[in-house]
């Protein structure tokens, strides 16, 4: 039970923020978008930190121990499945940062792609260490999280520039 802890606390969060944003927007649109990055969020939170014990990457990877905790912090030993579903994992947080503020900057979007995805992997990391989820910290999902974000947000950038631009502006949160 204690697994769980980590998914507890966070899904707590989670619905204190969706009821937060809940009660902010107004918008069927927005309110889907809300809705939706919850959704995503919670989705995250079950696959990232809820405990496994089932060894996913077929490729051999040289890791390091902390404590008895496995960490990787060599890039690129092997390219696996594991690789491409991060970055399909991440691409609908860059399609929900483009729809809470689609005037990021670079240097600011880069920075929340990989915020996110330090945060999964640091929780795996220390979760880990006080409990033992079976979860690797892999600096190839720091990476390709990231970048999955990043065409998510490419993305929805694209898309703005087509007939789905009404849809779009319509699921905002910030709105020209």
């Amino acid at each position: 039970m204690l697994h769980w802890l980590p998914f507890t606390i966070y899904f707590l969060v989670n619905c204190y923020l969706l009821n937060k944003g809940g009660q902010r927007f107004r918008s069927w649109g927005q309110r889907i978008t809300i809705t939706a990055a919850f959704i995503y969020l919670t989705a995250i939170l079950l696959l990232c930190l809820t405990p496994t014990f089932l060894k996913v990457s077929s490729v051999h990877k040289t890791l390091f121990y902390f404590r008895g905790v496995p960490y990787n912090l060599l890039p690129f030993q092997g390219i696996s499945p594991e690789f491409f579903l991060n970055i399909i994992m991440t691409l609908p947080w860059g399609v929900f940062l483009y729809l809470f503020n689609s005037r990021l900057r670079w240097g600011r979007l880069v920075k929340y792609c990989f915020l996110f995805s330090l945060f999964i992997e640091a929780n795996q990391f220390i979760w880990d260490l006080l409990i033992h989820l079976g979860r690797l910290a892999d600096v190839d999902d720091l990476i390709t999280n990231t970048f999955g974000a990043l065409v998510g947000f490419t993305i929805m950038k694209l898309l703005d520039n087509t007939f789905f631009h009404a849809l779009i502006q319509k699921l905002r949160l910030n709105r020209p």
